[in-house]
């Protein structure tokens, strides 16, 4: 039984996720005068309507399940791998939102026809 518990932790070990860098200490350590103030709109138009990728991201793509609701959220540095992550959720039949430096994309499931 111990054996099985030792090869369970070796195995999770070795199926840790590369580490994606982030820039939180950077921000953390920034005086506040860098972070002007400014009303909900402006900050609505800039943050929402003029978002930015950073260069190491190609895309970002959110599923939801219709059924269940669950939304998750994915990060590609590249394109082949985006691309293989939207075959895979189009097959699912997931709602998609891809969102790249060329334009916001939102792909929904084909409704069932009802003909009667």
């Amino acid at each position: 039984m111990m054996t099985t518990a030792t090869n369970l932790l070796t195995l999770k070990k070795k199926m840790k996720r590369k580490y994606y860098p982030n820039n939180w200490d950077a921000i953390k350590a920034c005086p506040p005068h860098y972070f002007p103030p400014m009303e909900f709109e402006e900050f609505k138009d800039w943050k929402i309507h003029g978002y930015v990728l950073p260069s190491s991201v190609f895309g970002v793509i959110r599923t939801e399940d219709p059924k269940t609701g669950k939304v998750e959220e994915y990060t590609y540095q590249t394109r082949h791998h985006a691309k293989q992550r939207l075959s895979k959720e189009i097959k699912k039949n997931k709602k998609i939102v891809l969102a790249t430096m060329d334009g916001v994309y939102h792909l929904q499931p084909n409704p069932p026809f009802d003909f009667i």
